[in-house]
């Protein structure tokens, strides 16, 4: 609960409320290799074509992490899932430009690399 209600502070922070709200879990990644995990939500199409949600968005992650590093991954997650909801087509699936713009937008700093979040050098 903690760290949903910690997506839910910084969803506030960097996107006025605008994300729609996702549950976050703390488990063991290392069978994945991974420090987060952005799942997509998976959708399907009802009777008129529309496409609906049948599968929520989730964040995981990992356990090992130290609280400052949580923070740092949750947020590179959180960029997935603006970029999911704001930018692109769906499915969405790469660290292409725009996550790359909405993770500057949250204050990273320097070089923006797809497998770490501990380049955050803003307060947040």
């Amino acid at each position: 609960m903690y760290w949903t209600n910690k997506f839910v502070e910084l969803n506030k922070k960097y996107w006025n409320n605008n994300l729609s709200n996702i549950k976050v879990v703390i488990k063991d990644l290392t069978r994945d290799g991974a420090e987060g995990i952005y799942h997509y939500p998976e959708y399907e199409e009802d009777e008129n074509g529309a496409l609906f949600v049948c599968t929520p968005a989730l964040i995981e992650l990992d356990n090992g992490l130290p609280h400052y590093q949580k923070i740092n991954i949750l947020l590179h997650e959180m960029c997935h899932h603006a970029v999911e909801e704001f930018h692109e087509e769906r499915p969405y699936h790469d660290h292409g430009k725009w996550w790359k713009q909405e993770m500057v937008r949250c204050g990273f700093k320097g070089k923006i690399h797809p497998l770490r979040g501990l380049y955050k050098t803003k307060n947040y």
